[in-house]
């Protein structure tokens, strides 16, 4: 072992820990190896599981995440530990043992707003990874004593009834949760029209009666050049079929997206 170390073709990530090869280093690699020098029953969990999940872009410190009986002390890792762990909370992701979607959620409730926490949620239902039911069941049997109800997980719930559709981006899922919040009227979503030469055009949200036209310019959808060029047009021809058209964009408020389409919508009273 020590002469393929020397030899460059083993690579020492942790004690007990090699990579084989030349194998370029990655987070995933980094997370993987110090669940491997842990050994089992530890899992990746909190912000380093929301990130194997896609809910955060970065995470920080490694996070893991063992039973009560366990004290885990590795460089470079925060552990936590607790009582309730059984099946239910872990899975597999990229290889890696990690706590499941409802359980990362349910651990980073504390210090996450409702908000925040919805948002995740509706990254989950796209993907197909979250069942709403199953969250519920998570904060009710991890609630104990020390451990309260997470109240944001239930604010954020309480807005997705059966039935409910993430939209196809965290934009639109943002803005329609930004719109039921404020108490206004809920938009059609995808709402079809007939542009000038016949072809079908869908408006992001839609209010008909109005009429008014919401368009939502994520980098998510709209990220390529042609699909810029193609949603100028598509907006130029709305205004053209008398359609009034707001954008709106991640950068701008939910106070400000909600305050400008009740103006437009009283304008067109």
């Amino acid at each position: 072992m020590r002469t393929k170390v020397e030899r460059g073709s083993w690579q020492r990530i942790r004690p007990g820990v090699y990579a084989v090869g030349a194998v370029p280093p990655t987070w995933e690699q980094t997370v993987a190896a110090a669940c491997l020098a842990a050994g089992d029953g530890v899992y990746a969990s909190h912000r380093t599981a929301a990130r194997l999940w896609g809910l955060v872009p970065r995470s920080g410190r490694i996070e893991l995440l063992t039973d009560n009986r366990r004290r885990l002390v590795l460089p470079g890792v925060t552990a936590h530990r607790s009582l309730l762990i059984d099946r239910r909370d872990h899975t597999v992701v990229r290889a890696i043992p990690t706590t499941t979607i409802e359980r990362t959620i349910v651990d980073l409730a504390a210090a996450s707003d409702a908000a925040l926490i919805g948002r995740w949620i509706d990254t989950g239902l796209r993907d197909g990874a979250l069942s709403l039911e199953r969250l519920i069941e998570f904060c009710n049997r991890l609630a104990r004593p020390g451990r309260g109800v997470p109240h944001s997980v239930h604010a954020a719930v309480a807005l997705r009834q059966p039935g409910y559709d993430p939209g196809r981006s965290a934009l639109e899922s943002r803005a329609l949760t930004a719109l039921a919040l404020a108490g206004l009227p809920a938009p059609v979503r995808q709402h079809a029209v007939t542009r000038p030469d016949g072809r079908k055009a869908f408006i992001d949200l839609a209010y008909p009666e109005a009429p008014l036209a919401i368009e939502l310019d994520g980098y998510e959808t709209h990220g390529t050049r042609q699909a810029f060029e193609d949603d100028r047009i598509r907006g130029n021809e709305l205004v053209l079929l008398g359609w009034p058209v707001l954008h709106f964009t991640w950068t701008m408020t939910d106070r400000y997206l909600c305050e400008t389409v009740d103006r437009a919508l009283a304008a067109a009273a």
